[in-house]
């Protein structure tokens, strides 16, 4: 199949089905006119857009296992403010599957375990390269990490552009914010610490 990037497609899925895939959504994009005989530039459109599929939700379609996240004894840090911030994501909406993308604060109080600074990061894109919801992708973060290291409490805020709202329907422009807290994070104290940290952040 064409493919302009040359990347490698996932061996999770057959040749003959990544042709089946790409014969259907040539039928789909014949169904609304969209044909290389009106715009050249659609020739390849079809395999084009099967190839990303393949390759952006290859860790759903291959149900791959949550990644494995490196803890380490962390006794010294229990109680302390973790926080990472300003994490870039991108999705596919689940209901439209257009995009939405934008960044992550996820903060943690680290109990007896803590993970390495890239940790969040690791989860974050596993959780977002499934047709996905924000509301959902946040609380994936944050039931992910809580499994990974047992914190005393987790806060994962997610702001972003969604183009189903951009592109369609309402057509406005805007951001949406969707915020998770569990543990300490929702006792007032470690509440206002987080919130407060996201104003910084906004601010910088």
């Amino acid at each position: 199949m064409p493919n302009d990037d040359e990347q490698t497609k996932p061996e999770i899925i057959r040749e003959p089905d990544l042709l089946t895939a790409a014969r259907a959504m040539r039928q789909l994009l014949n169904s609304l006119r969209l044909t290389p005989d009106r715009d050249v530039h659609l020739e390849h459109t079809a395999e084009n857009v099967t190839d990303f599929w393949a390759e952006f939700f290859a860790p759903f379609i291959a149900d791959q296992p949550c990644p494995e996240i490196s803890t380490f004894p962390a006794q010294e840090l229990a109680g302390q403010f973790v926080a990472v911030g300003k994490l870039s994501f991108h999705s596919m909406c689940a209901h439209h599957l257009t995009p939405f993308f934008g960044v992550a604060h996820i903060a943690y109080v680290p109990d007896a375990l803590g993970i390495g600074i890239g940790a969040p990061a690791k989860l974050l894109d596993y959780a977002a390269r499934r047709p996905q919801l924000q509301e959902r992708l946040a609380a994936d973060v944050a039931t992910a990490l809580e499994r990974a290291c047992h914190p005393r409490g987790i806060a994962v805020c997610l702001i972003a552009r969604q183009m189903c709202m951009e592109m369609r329907g309402a057509r406005a422009t805007g951001r949406v914010e969707s915020t998770v807290l569990r543990g300490c994070f929702q006792e007032v104290a470690w509440r206002e610490q987080f919130f407060n940290y996201l104003a910084r952040q906004t601010t910088d």
